[in-house]
């Protein structure tokens, strides 16, 4: 089924509306396809989920809850007459989950015996920010967010179903395996690689090692929160793609949205922006107790585990686009370097 007739039988199944010309593709992630839908009821963001990713065992579920997480998000702090723009109230999550039809948030069509999932959001008038468009009051908003996600401490109960809390330490990632994967397939890239592993064994094993600590500290948290995740409206925030949400040691995510939010656009982090962070958070979390060591060896995990989901689509492995999963494994790998080149100085800013 082609996506214009798969979009067609989404809103004639859902009774979204008829289409109103033809969809248009929407800037949505790099794991999914986006669409702007137009029906006489009304405009949509439509997300087509990879079918791939929906193959997994847990993929279904963990979609399910990370929707439900947004919505008991969205709902923490909010008054009766809050929506989202400037409506928002001082102690509101401005989450954007998906829209529930039939009760239910994650969509399905069926093409050819082959389950067609989707997430439907109201289509907003909104832009992301990146530097140098980044200011101080965009990094007051953030810090302020995080630091409401993490106060509010949302618990089973208030979400319906709990997610997936990994209590035993993921194994070390098979980085000497890809690259005999690479050297089976004589991968243009492999000696780029090849030199990129002593880095990661080490951030590997750092990680590894320091996430039993990190664990006996989490909240459930969005845990995507870079820049093309948060929609803005004048100097109004809107969180979307809640995918990721899950369980987080909360000074880990700190350190992440210090990555994504302080940088200076020439390089280095910003002080002026990463303080701005930094002094929302603290209205609402304490810092002074946090023993930052084991934090920033975590720090790492993240960009390793988006790194090794690239090496397996530049292998092949994942998806149907190698050459995308090359160009984002050496990108992942310079943003790894240059976090491990200014730890230092973050560390500096956050303690003093």
């Amino acid at each position: 089924m082609q996506t214009q007739d798969t979009l067609t039988s989404l809103c004639e199944k859902y009774c979204l509306g008829k289409m109103q010309g033809e969809a248009l593709p929407a800037e949505g992630g790099l794991l999914h396809r986006m669409y702007h839908v137009v029906t006489d009821r009304g405009a949509y963001a439509v997300k087509l989920l990879n079918p791939d990713i929906m193959k997994r065992p847990a993929a279904l579920r963990n979609m399910t809850t990370s929707e439900r997480i947004a919505e008991a998000m969205a709902a923490y702090g909010r008054k009766e007459d809050t929506g989202f723009g400037t409506s928002q109230s001082g102690d509101a999550i401005p989450a954007v989950p998906a829209l529930k039809f039939q009760e239910r948030h994650v969509l399905v069509l069926k093409e050819d015996d082959v389950p067609q999932y989707a997430l439907v959001y109201p289509w907003l008038e909104a832009r992301s920010l990146f530097a140098p468009d980044i200011g101080v009051i965009h990094c007051r908003r953030v810090g302020r967010i995080l630091g409401l996600i993490h106060h509010a401490d949302l618990q089973p109960k208030e979400i319906g179903e709990l997610p997936e809390k990994e209590e035993e330490m993921r194994p070390l990632y098979d980085w000497q395996g890809y690259l005999s994967l690479a050297g089976q397939q004589q991968a243009s890239w492999r000696f780029n690689y090849e030199a990129m592993l002593p880095d990661l064994l080490r951030w590997d094993r750092a990680a590894v090692d320091a996430m039993k600590t990190l664990q006996s500290r989490q909240v459930i948290s969005h845990r995507d929160l870079d820049p093309k995740n948060i929609l803005w409206q004048g100097t109004d925030p809107l969180i979307i793609d809640w995918e990721a949400a899950g369980y987080v040691n909360p000074w880990q995510e700190l350190l992440e949205v210090l990555n994504y939010w302080g940088r200076e656009e020439s390089g280095g982090y910003d002080p002026c922006l990463c303080q701005a962070i930094l002094q929302e958070y603290r209205q609402y979390m304490d810092l002074r107790e946090v023993d930052w060591t084991p934090v920033f060896a975590c720090s790492y995990d993240g960009m390793l585990g988006w790194l090794e989901y690239t090496l397996k689509k530049a292998l092949g492995l994942e998806g149907d686009d190698p050459v995308q999963g090359i160009n984002q494994l050496l990108s992942t790998y310079r943003e790894l370097r240059f976090y491990d080149a200014h730890t230092q100085t973050l560390r500096e800013m956050i303690v003093g």
